[in-house]
């Protein structure tokens, strides 16, 4: 099992790039927010390039534009340390995963936040 661990260095972490013929099965999520300076509020996003051939089939999106699905929204208090397993068994990334920190709807970084996420390819 892949596993990728991030800090909130930004508003915006990319954790897996999209992968060929393969969706992302998250198998575990580690967030430590011990350190930060406030809740975070989560979001674990999908970002995926729909293929041209779809679009001009279905007229449903744009081809090669980035699309944003948010798949996951969880939310940690200060001072605590979350872990997930058994809440991820219907997750899926048809792309890329990317985790979103936002605090009261404001997105923030925070270099004290971390996220590990482990994953398998389907």
């Amino acid at each position: 099992m892949p596993s990728i661990v991030v800090d909130m260095t930004a508003t915006t972490m990319p954790l897996v790039t999209e992968k060929r013929n393969a969706k992302v099965k998250p198998s575990l999520l580690v967030v430590d927010n011990v350190t930060a300076l406030a809740d975070s509020e989560l979001e674990l996003m999908d970002i995926f390039t729909t293929n041209a051939s779809i679009v001009a089939a279905t007229g449903a999106a744009v081809a090669g534009g980035a699309q944003a699905v948010n798949r996951l929204r969880i939310n940690v208090s200060i001072d605590a340390c979350v872990s997930m397993r058994d809440e991820l068994k219907d997750v899926k990334f048809l792309g890329g995963a990317r985790v979103d920190r936002t605090v009261v709807g404001v997105p923030t970084l925070d270099a004290g936040c971390h996220v590990t996420l482990g994953y398998d390819l389907e």
